[in-house]
């Protein structure tokens, strides 16, 4: 027999019979796809290049539970595990209404596959859930704390300052009467029971910060894709009392790739398995998101350069002023029907301040046009002054893929031409948001030519196909 004990709310311990405990030590030991580098860069001699999830002690952190405990069924084994963590005492209850919004059943439903969430027959809240864009994660978060008939002491963890600060008017209102506090920065001397924090100010400031950490019992976490840095680290790790610990992203665990396996298991290990999935086809068909006509643009000029991957880029794209005219005419083409505000979305700072001149040479006389990129004085304000409706065309790089709502937008070029599933599909999501001045939002994707350039942008084309969107593919624009 497999016996795992879970020890506390951030480590597990596993014994049993050396046979099948070594098998399980050599599957989650993961040869780490840069090993080469960081033995070179980092001088690590030592290390053979493995990255090990079961330590030599049969230890491992708590979200990998379940992956754990399957691998055991796997073998045949019988599993026993004891769970050691003090008990909550509180039966949760799926929340019907959050202030005056009454929550969709395919909210319903998400909330009750986390709070009844299992592993073996122990109850196990420690999970990551998938959904969409304009799913309502605010909802989700709230009705977490709800569930619980708001008696656990809450943590929600950010790192976008421009969410923390919608947050600071949505949350209020959907748990009115609460005892809400808004942690940034090292100034706090008052937590409440419902704390929304930003990362980046908790583990800046852990020792000031660590013994309320401790205290906490439930945590939440989101755009929780990005958490494997040493940031969410930090602060994860002094949350070592939270019994409940969910993460929620419209791209969790979305890239198979064998480079991105250590990345995932990563994530995983401090908040667990996927037992929630919602598309964002799901949420068109159902009215809640709004359809979006995707349209490969293919530039009609070609490239027989045999460079390297940032010279290309700069050479087609960047530096050539072809790159610049297809992203204009494919600009005044929904102009003409008046498919305002408009989002266009770089990759690099260069590229978006040169599109951004570009763009005022041609158009500043007719359309109130700006630009932002992280090194931009008063970002949240072009941010604040986009989303109420005062620019017209935002020039961007992809900072704003995650974070930003912009429920207005009706047309989105993604001229940033990157390689990245999660990264299109979350520019893609800005497009989704409803408002009742659209029924239809435009995306146009341009595919420029060349050895890297032409194959990213078939990849995203995939990407598109797989998400089951409907893709028009336009050759000569």
């Amino acid at each position: 027999m497999i016996t795992i004990t879970i020890k506390n709310c951030n480590v597990c311990e596993l014994s049993g019979p050396a046979k099948f405990t070594n098998r399980l030590y050599n599957i989650f030991r993961i040869k780490h796809p840069d090993a080469w580098h960081i033995r070179i860069y980092s001088r690590a001699n030592n290390w053979d290049g493995y990255v090990k999830y079961i330590s030599d002690y049969g230890q491992f952190r708590i979200g990998l539970l379940n992956k754990v405990y399957q691998e055991c069924i796997k073998t045949g084994q019988k599993v026993k595990i004891i769970d050691q963590r003090p008990k909550l005492g509180i039966t949760p209850e799926v929340p019907n209404q959050l202030g005056d919004k009454l929550l969709r059943e395919v909210q319903k439903k998400a909330l009750e596959k986390i709070l009844f969430n299992k592993v073996g027959n122990i109850p196990f809240i420690i999970c990551a859930s998938d959904l969409a864009v304009n799913f309502g994660k605010t909802l989700i978060f709230c009705g977490l704390h709800q569930a619980f008939k708001r008696k656990l002491k809450t943590v929600l963890l950010l790192n976008s300052s421009d969410l923390f600060n919608q947050f600071k008017t949505e949350i209020p209102q959907l748990l009115p009467g609460e005892d809400i506090a808004f942690i940034q920065g090292s100034k706090c001397n008052n937590w409440g029971n419902f704390n929304v924090c930003m990362v980046q100010s908790l583990s800046a400031n852990i020792r000031k910060y660590q013994k309320f950490l401790s205290e906490v019992d439930m945590v939440l976490i989101d755009e929780a894709d990005v958490i494997d840095n040493k940031t969410y680290k930090t602060v994860i790790q002094h949350l070592y009392n939270s019994r409940i610990r969910v993460g929620l992203s419209g791209t969790i665990y979305m890239s198979q790739l064998k480079k991105k396996l250590v990345h995932n298991m990563n994530i995983m290990s401090f908040i667990g398995d996927k037992v929630n999935e919602v598309k964002l086809v799901e949420m068109m068909e159902k009215g809640y998101s709004t359809p979006i006509v995707c349209k490969m643009i293919y530039a009609p000029f070609k490239y027989s350069g045999n460079d390297d991957y940032p010279t290309e880029y700069k050479k087609v794209i960047t530096d050539n002023v072809k790159a610049y005219e297809l992203s204009l005419r494919r600009t005044k083409f929904n102009l003409r029907y008046n498919r305002l505000p408009m989002l266009i979305v770089c990759k690099f700072i260069d590229h978006c301040e040169k599109l951004y001149k570009y763009y005022t040479k041609h158009l500043g006389d007719e359309y109130t046009i700006q630009y932002v990129h992280h090194n931009t004085k008063g970002r949240d304000e072009i941010l604040r002054q986009f989303r109420n409706g005062e620019i017209d065309i935002l020039i961007a790089t992809t900072i704003i893929s995650r974070g930003q709502n912009f429920p207005e937008l009706k047309y989105l070029q993604n001229t940033a031409s990157m390689d990245s599933n999660e990264k299109s599909l979350q520019i893609l999501g800005r497009l989704a948001r409803t408002h009742m001045s659209k029924k239809k939002a435009y995306l146009d994707d341009l595919v420029f030519p060349g050895n890297y350039l032409k194959r990213h942008g078939n990849h995203r084309k995939n990407y598109y196909l797989k998400e089951k969107l409907k893709v028009i593919k336009i050759e000569n624009p």
